[in-house]
């Protein structure tokens, strides 16, 4: 016998209460189709898996799975979570799409499964107990919560800051960078100046606040961070040349004519040695009218006399020799000498 449909009024996570109060009986809510990821919740099946690159790398893979399954669940805890609960640590970076390794959103009992869910309150309340969650208890001074997208969670300073223990010092740079990007809001417009999901200052202010385990690396990342970075492998790529001895780049620079007539913009730049460098994601290679723009924004800048450096993946990894030689041979080219 077929299931019978559940009422479009009730989301795709849902809790069984919510659901009888609409009329559900007991048994459809024990269907074969529906999750029960906790108890007295209740997940609808899952949606076909948004469109992506056919040559997409099994970590890619892996990570868009692993995010796609850990917000299910923080979804189907949120409609039986207690009002003081919320969000934290890896968790909460997830539902932040923050970059993260993969190690922190695998389970550590099953690796091929995601991590268990991060929730956490603030004394006096009591730390969540249940399957399925790793609850803790945080004084209240440690932690700033807020709502995002409809979940409660620490706020992406707080986030980076509890991460410490888990990531290493070069990952917290990766994570800061990605908190303090300022968006562009269309083409060549940048947000406003502290636009991004928080300040540097901000940062420092989670760092402070009280006793910080892994407080040490926090130090350490902190004053390497930059507003600038769009993506995990621009600010790796910062890193590598700074510690290979060469000058730190600039950071999402605005190329413009000699008359002031905007180019486009470029992810890492020597404007004192003529040298754009362009990494290039799956994005630019996928998108036509991305990959057009492309094109048409590399021909307008080597015309004014820069030279363009196209990076991809297989420049970076495993190591980022590859990417640090080319930009070196291309500095010693212009003029430049350690």
């Amino acid at each position: 016998m077929p299931l019978r449909p559940l009422p479009a009024s009730l989301p795709d996570a849902f809790s069984v209460r919510d659901a009888r109060r609409v009329g559900v009986s007991p048994r459809r809510l024990r269907g074969s189709d529906l999750d029960a990821p906790f108890h007295g919740t209740r997940l609808r099946p899952r949606c076909a898996d948004p469109p992506h690159a056919e040559d997409e790398s099994p970590a890619a893979a892996e990570d868009r799975r692993l995010r796609g399954e850990l917000l299910r669940q923080a979804r189907a805890y949120e409609t039986v979570a207690s009002p003081h609960a919320f969000l934290w640590g890896p968790s909460a970076a997830a539902a932040w799409t923050l970059p993260l390794p993969l190690r922190a959103l695998r389970s550590v009992d099953e690796p091929g499964r995601v991590r268990t869910l991060d929730v956490a309150v603030t004394a006096p309340h009591r730390a969540p107990r249940a399957a399925g969650v790793v609850g803790r208890q945080f004084a209240p001074g440690l932690v700033s919560v807020t709502t995002h997208d409809g979940l409660r969670v620490t706020t992406p300073a707080t986030t980076w800051a509890q991460l410490a223990p888990l990531l290493t010092v070069d990952e917290l740079i990766v994570l800061g960078d990605a908190i303090v990007a300022i968006p562009r809001v269309r083409g060549m417009t940048r947000g406003a100046p502290g636009s991004g999901l928080a300040t540097i200052a901000q940062l420092d202010a989670a760092l402070n606040v009280g006793r910080r385990r892994g407080a040490a690396k926090l130090r350490e990342a902190l004053p390497q961070i930059r507003v600038g970075s769009a993506s995990p492998p621009e600010t790796l790529l910062r890193l590598a040349l700074v510690r290979s001895g060469l000058p730190e780049p600039a950071l999402d620079y605005d190329v413009l004519t000699p008359d002031g007539r905007a180019i486009g913009y470029t992810e890492l730049a020597y404007p004192g040695y003529g040298i754009l460098i362009e990494y290039e994601g799956d994005h630019h290679r996928v998108d036509r009218a991305q990959w057009n723009r492309d094109i048409e924004k590399h021909a307008a800048c080597v015309a004014l006399g820069w030279e363009v450096l196209r990076l991809t993946s297989a420049h970076m990894y495993p190591r980022t020799d590859a990417a640090v030689r080319r930009i070196h041979d291309a500095l010693t080219r212009a003029g430049w000498r350690p």
